[in-house]
């Protein structure tokens, strides 16, 4: 599985750097080493919000804000972009991004757990009917309902009110099997072994949507966002403009 956090160090030439530097006090040769780390590694940080809004559809601040700098000083040089590793409600960045990142299989999400008994620990997409936010994803609002109704569609004689149950009587549909406005799908044959494929939910009068289907293989991704190529790409690239720039202003500071 990858790792629950990502950091990509940030490094210069050692050597290149101490010749250029030679003009420079030990503290200024510090300093100019660290502002020139801190502006490879944001420089990189960008590179990969950049490549985030070439491969993904309109992604939210969230997943744009996944990734930070850790900044290098002159008492401690070392810098890295980095994935951020909390989050307050739902996943980290790294737990979502991550299959993005390496490709292979994604984790199960919390929702698809909670959905477990219903869905026989399948997986889920969002259907047709799913109502979706303005980065494409399944409101949040809307999977929340879902979840909230667990218990309703797991027991069939649950919380649907009389009204509603008279209306659906009234229609000819199984008022008793849909005491919510959610109910779940299964594929055609006899038993109880027969498989869940979403869950379905009464639009109007003689209106059915599905708003998730069920998925029985896991989800799995190809490599999208390489972000240790784009790091080491981007830092191979600016080095020597991004050293001798730093140098400079450092000289020039020392110089005033």
């Amino acid at each position: 599985m990858p790792p629950d956090f990502l950091k990509l160090g940030i490094s210069v030439d050692a050597t290149d750097l101490q010749k250029k530097l030679a003009k420079l006090s030990e503290g200024g040769i510090k300093s100019a080493t660290a502002n020139a780390m801190n502006r490879l590694a944001n420089g990189a940080r960008w590179q990969i919000i950049d490549r985030m809004k070439e491969v993904f559809d309109n992604p939210s601040r969230f997943t744009l804000g996944g990734f930070y700098v850790k900044k290098a000083t002159p008492s401690d040089l070392s810098a890295w972009v980095g994935t951020i590793d909390f989050a307050p409600k739902g996943n980290t960045a790294i737990r979502y991004l991550g299959p993005q990142i390496w490709g292979g299989p994604r984790d199960m999400k919390r929702s698809e757990k909670a959905l477990s008994a219903i869905s026989g620990g399948q997986f889920w997409v969002p259907g047709p009917g799913a109502p979706l936010d303005a980065y494409g994803n399944i409101q949040k609002s809307e999977l929340t309902r879902i979840l909230s109704r667990l218990g309703v569609m797991m027991d069939a004689t649950a919380n649907m009110s009389d009204r509603t149950a008279r209306r659906l009587q009234r229609q000819n549909k199984n008022a008793r099997g849909l005491r919510s406005e959610y109910f779940v799908g299964h594929a055609k044959g006899s038993g109880s072994n027969r498989r869940a494929t979403g869950i379905f939910k009464l639009a109007g009068p003689g209106k059915v949507v599905p708003i998730l289907w069920f998925v029985p293989t896991r989800p799995t991704y190809r490599v999208r966002l390489p972000v240790n190529e784009i790091v080491e790409n981007t830092v191979s690239a600016r080095m020597e403009r991004t050293v001798t720039n730093a140098i400079n202003a450092e000289v020039k500071r020392e110089m005033s």
